[in-house]
């Protein structure tokens, strides 16, 4: 585990920071990296947006990794972290922005629609679910990288897959976000999908 979440943090620096610097992200407060890993996207969030702080949102074995890393960075007082199990315990709550990256294809149709319930609970209202994954065009053939991803998560787990944008916008709204939108396409996994909860409580 820690091997891997080493390799997924050096891979991903370069994409965490390209992304980050894509979003506008200075509306925001707090945000809630949801299996958060190593800390490397709740990194170039604060890096891009100085006013941010964050909570990191994972497994206890996990996010000592994460602590170093921000420690190297000199952002640990800006982030708390918080140990649980995403599929089973309470989501921390107080952040109007959360981030699921590379998460939702590991999952079923019926573990993301759970899943986004619990993040639209927490969430404050006005707030903003952003998705990081394959993000597939209706024929579910590009990007090429997320077909052949999703042949992956049929091999090596439970119900995972990768989904059409049509897909994860009627499970995000059926959750009870209203506006979802496509806002990046790529053929990396750097597709973002971007989902927003009423202003109203």
């Amino acid at each position: 585990m820690t091997a891997f979440i080493g390799a997924m943090h050096v891979v991903g620096k370069n994409l965490a920071r390209d992304i980050a610097a894509s979003l506008n992200l200075s509306p925001f407060k707090q945000l809630l990296d949801i299996g958060g890993a190593s800390g490397i996207y709740t990194i170039a969030f604060l890096e891009r947006q100085p006013s941010l702080r964050a909570v990191i949102y994972d497994l206890p074995e996990v996010l000592p990794m994460a602590q170093k890393r921000l420690e190297a960075h000199s952002l640990l007082n800006r982030v708390r972290l918080v140990a649980g199990d995403f599929y089973k315990d309470p989501l921390p709550t107080g952040c109007d922005l959360a981030l699921l990256s590379a998460i939702i294809h590991q999952n079923s149709h019926e573990e993301n629609l759970a899943l986004y319930r619990k993040i639209h609970d927490v969430l404050e209202p006005g707030g903003c679910l952003l998705i990081r994954d394959h993000i597939m065009e209706p024929d579910r053939t590009h990007p090429p990288a997320g077909a052949l991803f999703a042949i992956n998560m049929l091999v090596n787990t439970q119900g995972g897959d990768t989904y059409t944008f049509e897909e994860t916008k009627a499970a995000l709204q059926e959750a009870g976000f209203r506006t979802v939108a496509w806002v990046r396409k790529g053929p990396q996994m750097d597709c973002l999908v971007q989902a927003l909860v009423s202003d109203h409580a």
